[in-house]
């Protein structure tokens, strides 16, 4: 007889070339190239100092994998569990196409979205690594690097 299994992963911001061009990740990836080939000559960022939790979306399929192949269900956070910035971001996506980060980037705070309060938010996937041993396998700087990457070769998202 079948018994119930439900799970639920809590994920923090996982990143791909899926990601539509409206979030920073996608926006600054495309940006820098756009600026590399001579089409844009600006990225323009609400916060530099703005923190996020970022990891690469196929690290999370796999702890979601992981998850199902457990024999109780659980809740569980799927996370980096480190913090970079968006200044972390350009600099990182910059170098990647050759461009010093400095000379492109221009910080509009109008882009924050009302006047919410930015709270900063880091996962701890503790549980997840005690019960699975998952792990992200990609780092920060590699991911931005294949979002870049494949920002070059046109595999993004429309």
């Amino acid at each position: 007889m079948l018994r119930p299994f439900c799970s639920a992963g809590i994920l923090s911001n996982h990143e791909s070339p899926l990601r539509p061009a409206q979030f920073i990740t996608r926006k600054i990836a495309k940006a820098a190239v756009a600026i590399q080939r001579g089409l844009e000559d600006k990225i323009v960022v609400g916060d530099l100092d703005a923190l996020v939790d970022w990891g690469y979306a196929p690290d999370y399929v796999v702890a979601m994998w992981m998850i199902l192949q457990l024999e109780e269900p659980d809740d569980f956070v799927i996370a980096s569990g480190a913090l970079h910035t968006v200044q972390d971001l350009v600099k990182i996506a910059c170098e990647v196409v050759g461009l010093n980060w400095e000379n492109h980037v221009v910080e509009d705070r109008g882009l924050l979205k009302g006047n919410r309060r930015l709270t900063t938010l880091q996962g701890n996937a503790t549980k997840l690594t005690r019960l699975t041993n998952w792990r992200p396998q990609v780092s920060f700087e590699e991911m931005v690097k294949q979002l870049v990457l494949a920002e070059m070769a046109g595999c993004g998202h429309p």
